[in-house]
């Protein structure tokens, strides 16, 4: 051996070098390696026990009331008390003595490197962490709770719901629709027999064109008569002569003059001689009153005054032909006129009100067709049997168009009339029309007259003069192609009078009347009773933005407002006239129509559990841990002290007590609203399914027909009537329903013969009024809502949200013990450190590789985040 090593001097150094020094530096690396993957290692369990420190403290009275978990504190006021967990544990490596500096792995935290915080977005009321929170709480409470509220059942009585308010709400729109159809058709039957009326009373062709020549002559005449009288009462010629002479004469003239204008050259002789004569009487002056002379002169005068009073009488004779002629005259010609206005424009008010018409009718029949869509998407074979019965009624009505001839007629008729009001509008004299409504024709004749009546002495000449005025233009008879004709013949009219217009035999204005009057009363009492509903003054005057500033988790998430924002219809209208059963109508379909996105919820809401139960979870949460309006009444009108929530808190010290559940469905500031809106929203669904019930029960409907049949009114608008009457039934049940359900008792939700109340003349079923399990509470109907908005995704949010803002004002008891607000409540926790491991090779190593080293150590810098 020593001979080989001789032999071999020094080469087994250097092979031994080859060997170990490799050896040594992989050995340096895996001991320094194992040191700082070692310190990583308690360096992590370190970091997660103090973490589960921080997290141990949670909120102990948030835990208890609500059963979410949460820091009490936050990490950065933990921080001191962190740091000192943190390095106990780095430091604790179980070897003695203390001073013992050779240990395998020593670490230390550097200074200032320390650092714990909340993680932000992690606080409780945070919406996917507050769902999680409580969906975890929820895990074994809420198939309790939900097995105890029976609600599934309860459920079942939503499906369809929308379909079949979309089906009744179209009837009422449609029924409504009618009365506005019967108003036309009883105005058209009013513009017919005016038509029939002018039909009747206008003279044939033949006797227009004589009156039109008779109105001519007429006019000559009354001209000659104007002229004669004018002449007669202004002259003033006197006769020469001498007196007994002019007496004899004006007495010889007398005798021999003509009745009327016939003697007018006599009588106006007679005026002249009379204005010659002066002081007649003087001729019995001076003489023997028994001498001849004496007596004839006396018989002279007395015939001069009989004579006298002669001329007088045909003056007036001449004066009132004079008048009457100007009068029959313009009557006569006006009358003819007017007949043919009135035809002529009550053709052009037929064909403008039968355009009206077919535009509603179509509208009307768009109604009818929405109708019936409605119903063949109906679920429920009942309501749909019964609705599809009563649609057929109407079906007759929108298939027939019997109008054609009517029209023709109408049209015929339109054309004869306008000929001949433009032939008499042709009339005129001295450049007035004949038949204008101002034409009077003395007073334009007698002007003319007047004119020419002092250049006439003569018959011939008043004749001349009579013709020179006579300004007559126009035509001097009536000629047309066509003739008048009758519209009663046509079957339109006969349908219209006799099918659509006709009042029901057993009509009775009086009875209407009474029975008008008699559910108006009805109604206005259950409508004072129905805004009491609504006023809402037992709750505390309370706004949350006003107690909170404005610093609730909605304003923190900037949670948006639900978009919805019902309130109690407000019900106007009766069954007194056309007006108001049209507004009761109206009411009607608003108060349907609150919220259509709850409500077509609803309809699917039984489906939407069974495939999820996150909803049903959150719901019972809800409905368990916050107080609501009822909350304090037991159903039997007992009154509950101290109502407990779900984990066994008293409910009575919440801020907005008796309207937290409402706040969460509308999230309105004020507490009082919310309630009323959540009123508004359960009348909405009860007068839903009593409309439903009112609609398709066959007694209902048979008792307001024959309430309808009372009404003096066509068959269309006795459909109005009967369809606002059951409006009217199904508000005052409605009304009844909600009254019931304020004060925590149970209603019926689908309605029946035995528990309906609201009868019209006869009651329905047995009326036995209990309750079956289907019944529903004012607490059944929140519980439904919440579930219903919970299942829409663009509601959840906002349901979170609110119900972190009744926790937030609870816990910080309205914002006055802030230090225990929601906003401060972490549910995470992350933690930051450097620490200092010490190592032996690999920092010369580094510092062979140029890379600078604090000694013999290693820092090692940690990151954790940990949670509930």
């Amino acid at each position: 051996m020593l001979k080989f090593c001789r032999k071999h001097d020094g080469a087994i150094s250097i092979f031994l070098s080859l060997i170990l020094i490799p050896t040594l530096l992989f050995a340096g690396v895996v001991v320094d390696g194992a040191r700082i993957y070692g310190s990583k290692n308690m360096i992590s369990g370190a970091g997660d026990l103090a973490m589960n420190g921080a997290l141990a403290g949670y909120d102990g009275s948030l835990n208890d009331a609500y059963g979410l978990i949460a820091m009490s504190k936050t990490p950065e006021e933990l921080s001191s008390n962190l740091q000192d967990y943190f390095e106990a544990t780095l430091t604790a490596n179980g070897l003695t003595p203390r001073d013992f500096k050779k240990a395998l792995i020593n670490l230390e935290l550097l200074e200032g490197s320390f650092q714990a915080s909340g993680v932000e977005g992690t606080q409780i009321y945070q919406t996917e962490v507050m769902k999680q929170e409580i969906l975890e709480y929820m895990k074994y409470r809420a198939p309790v709770t939900f097995v105890n509220r029976a609600i599934l059942g309860k459920l079942d009585q939503f499906k369809g719901i929308d379909k079949e308010k979309n089906a009744v709400e179209d009837q009422i729109t449609f029924e409504s629709e009618l009365a506005e159809l019967q108003e036309d058709f009883d105005e058209l039957l009013e513009l017919v027999e005016q038509h029939t009326d002018v039909y009747k009373n206008i003279p044939s062709s033949s006797q227009i064109s004589q009156q039109i020549q008779k109105t001519k002559d007429n006019y000559l005449r009354m001209c000659l008569l104007a002229i004669g009288y004018e002449r007669l009462v202004t002259c003033v010629e006197a006769k020469t002569g001498d007196l007994r002479s002019l007496l004899e004469e004006y007495n010889d003239v007398a005798g021999h003059c003509e009745g009327g204008i016939q003697g007018f050259e006599k009588l106006l002789l007679m005026e002249k001689i009379d204005c010659g004569m002066d002081a007649p009487y003087s001729l019995l002056d001076g003489l023997d009153t028994d001498s001849d002379e004496y007596r004839e002169i006396q018989k002279e005068l007395s015939d001069y005054e009989s004579n006298l009073e002669m001329w007088g009488n045909q003056l007036e004779i001449i004066n009132d032909e004079y008048k009457e002629l100007c009068s029959a005259t313009s009557i006569q010609i006006k009358r003819i006129y007017n007949y043919a206005l009135s035809g002529y424009s009550t053709a052009q008010n037929i064909e403008i009100k039968m355009a009206e018409m077919k535009q509603k009718l179509e509208e009307c029949s768009d109604l009818y067709g929405d109708w019936q869509e409605s119903i063949s998407a109906l679920d429920s074979s009942d309501t749909k049997q019964e609705m599809s019965e009563q649609s057929k009624k109407y079906a007759p009505f929108f298939a027939k168009d019997n109008t054609d001839e009517f029209m023709q007629i109408i049209e015929n008729n339109k054309q004869y009339y306008g000929e001949v009001k433009e032939t008499l509008e042709g009339m005129e004299f001295a450049g007035k029309q004949v038949v204008a409504e101002d034409m009077d024709p003395k007073m334009v004749i007698d002007p003319l007259a007047a004119q020419a009546a002092a250049a006439v002495n003569t018959q011939k000449e008043l004749t001349n003069q009579a013709i020179a005025i006579n300004d007559w233009k126009g035509p001097y008879q009536f000629s047309t192609a066509i003739n008048k004709k009758d519209i009663e013949t046509t079957e339109f009219v006969k349908y219209l009078r006799e099918e659509l217009c006709k009042p029901d035999d057993s009509s009775d204005k009086k009875k209407s009347k009474e029975k008008a009057k008699e559910w108006d009363d009805n109604l206005a009492e259950k409508l004072k009773e129905y805004v009491t509903l609504f006023t809402t003054m037992d709750i505390d005057d309370v706004n949350l933005q006003e107690i909170s500033k404005g610093d609730l988790p909605t304003n923190w998430l900037n949670a948006k407002l639900d978009s919805q924002d019902p309130s109690s219809a407000n019900i106007k209208g009766g069954m007194s006239d056309k007006n108001a059963r049209k507004n009761i109508s109206g009411s009607a379909t608003k108060a349907m129509n609150t919220d259509d996105s709850t409500l077509n919820a609803l309809s699917g809401l039984a489906d939407a559990i069974h495939q999820g139960a996150e909803s049903v979870y959150m719901t019972e949460y809800v409905m368990g841990m916050l107080s609501y309006y009822t909350v304090n009444q037991d159903g039997k009108g007992n009154t509950i002290e101290n109502p407990l929530s779900l984990s066994n808190d008293s409910l009575k010290s919440h801020e907005i007590y008796r309207a937290e559940v409402e706040y969460v469905i509308w999230g309105d500031p004020d507490a009082r609203d919310n309630v009323t809106k959540t009123k508004a929203m359960i009348f909405a669904i009860q007068f839903v399914c009593n409309t439903i019930f009112a609609f398709t029960n066959g007694t209902l409907i048979g008792d307001a027909t024959k309430i309808a049949n009372f009404f003096p009114v066509g068959v269309l608008g006795r459909a109005a009537i009967k369809a606002a009457l059951l409006a009217v039934v199904s508000i005052i049940e409605t009304t009844e329903d909600l009254n019931q359900l304020v004060k925590g008792e149970a209603v019926d939700l689908r309605k029946n013969d035995n528990n309906w109340e609201t009868w019209i003349i006869k009651k329905g079923g047995s009326g036995d009024k209990e309750h079956g399990m289907t019944a529903v509470k004012y607490e059944d109907y929140l519980w439904i809502i919440i579930c219903a908005q919970l299942t829409i995704s663009s509601t959840q949010a906002g349901i979170l949200a609110r119900t972190a803002d009744c926790i937030e004002l609870n816990q910080t008891n309205g914002k006055k013990n802030a230090e225990n607000t929601l906003r401060t409540r972490f549910t995470m926790v992350k933690l930051s450190a450097d620490v200092r491991t010490d190592t032996f090779f690999l920092q010369k190593v580094g510092e062979q590789n140029g890379t600078p080293v604090d000694g013999n150590t290693f820092i090692i810098h940690y990151k954790g985040i940990q949670g509930y």
